[in-house]
């Protein structure tokens, strides 16, 4: 069912509820050119003469019979009396206001709750499982003598980095005929480490549905998180609200100094030796 706002220029505004209803209010119009339509899930007014176009029908307004327009004489500047200059002004105030708030109601129809989010990023695929245990042997073998405890420990966190530092991403989710939409949005850092993460940058991404399973991106924004310590979440509420068919976040990098630690979603080792890729001195 298509809805629409209709005015014929007498500044009263009705509220349409089908094509039909719509184009019989036109051919009641005395004057097409004062016209205007606004159409759901659209922002503007159109005119007549567009609306008409657009839809590809054209209505002929219909003047009772004996009846005719009256021409407009010019004869200048009249002065209204106080209180009734008063009086105009307030109802046309209130005229404005109506027609606001009529609008804004309009334009925010069909919204209805969907629920709410709880996304957890997934594992970067640049950073996939491994065995460290292995490694250590492989890497103390090599070297002819053992590692010490920190500099095991230190390298067991920056290889199994996503199973002691989780990001999620909650809010909530409303729903029209066409999209949705994702408000009160709060991101959570939650570092298991031991150790205090000095900078983290979060990327949050919006998508399009163009086929069944298939999406494109349609938006991205950065969020940094510094000083994240290892007693409670770290959480960021976000006031932006996006339209769009899906969400996601993740991890654009992440960096500590104090287990040498620099992450990175755009490279596949920061270190160039893949048996500890995400190892960095500052």
């Amino acid at each position: 069912m298509n809805k629409y706002l209709f005015n014929d220029g007498t500044n009263i505004i009705k509220e349409v509820h089908s094509t039909e209803e719509l184009k019989s209010l036109l051919r009641s119009v005395s004057d097409p050119s004062r016209t205007r339509i606004w159409e759901f899930d659209t922002n503007e007014w159109v005119s007549y003469t567009d609306f008409a176009k657009a839809k590809n029908f054209s209505v002929t307004p219909v003047i009772a019979p004996g009846k005719t327009v009256p021409p407009v004489i010019d004869q200048g500047e009249t002065e209204t009396p106080g209180w009734k200059s008063k009086v105009k002004k307030f109802i046309i105030v209130i005229v404005i206001i109506s027609a606001a708030m009529l609008v804004y109601n309009f334009t925010n129809l069909g919204w209805e709750s969907a629920g709410t989010i709880n996304i957890v990023s997934p594992r970067p695929a640049n950073t996939p499982d491994l065995n460290v245990d292995s490694l250590i042997q492989i890497i103390e073998t090599q070297r002819g003598q053992s590692l010490d405890k920190v500099t095991k420990t230190n390298f067991r966190i920056r290889n199994t980095w996503p199973e002691m530092i989780s990001l999620k991403l909650n809010g909530d989710k409303f729903s029209n005929r066409s999209t949705n939409k994702f408000d009160n949005l709060e991101i959570a850092v939650d570092n298991s480490t031991g150790y205090n993460l000095d900078d983290a940058v979060v990327q949050l991404n919006t998508w399009k549905k163009v086929s069944a399973g298939n999406y494109v991106l349609n938006n991205k924004d950065t969020f940094r998180l510094t000083n994240i310590g290892y007693i409670s979440p770290v959480k960021l509420k976000i006031e932006n609200s996006y339209k769009a068919d899906s969400i996601s976040v993740s991890f654009s990098s992440l960096r500590s100094k104090a287990f040498n630690f620099c992450y990175s979603a755009e490279k596949e080792s920061n270190y160039g030796n893949n048996n500890d890729k995400w190892y960095c001195k500052q």
